[in-house]
């Protein structure tokens, strides 16, 4: 099949490139905000407002760093 040189086909050649690294930035985002959102709900039953707030919102952060260097580096192998 012949491939097409149009402006659309250049556009999609990129997104399938970059869809890798798009979901790398999802995935720190949500990992980061449902930690801090579990450590919120335990803040209400608690009654400890912020500090496991604050706690697992740093825990998020730390696994988010640890998992975006790990998929980061399997991306960048041949």
């Amino acid at each position: 099949m012949p491939s097409r040189n149009t402006p659309s086909s250049d556009f999609a050649k990129v997104l399938r490139e970059a869809a890798p690294y798009l979901g790398l930035g999802t995935a720190l985002a949500v990992t980061v905000g449902l930690c801090f959102a579990f450590g919120f709900w335990l803040d209400q039953l608690a009654g400890t407002r912020p500090v496991l707030a604050l706690v697992f919102g740093l825990l998020g952060v730390v696994a988010a760093l640890i998992q975006f260097v790990r998929m980061a580096s399997s991306l960048n192998r041949p």
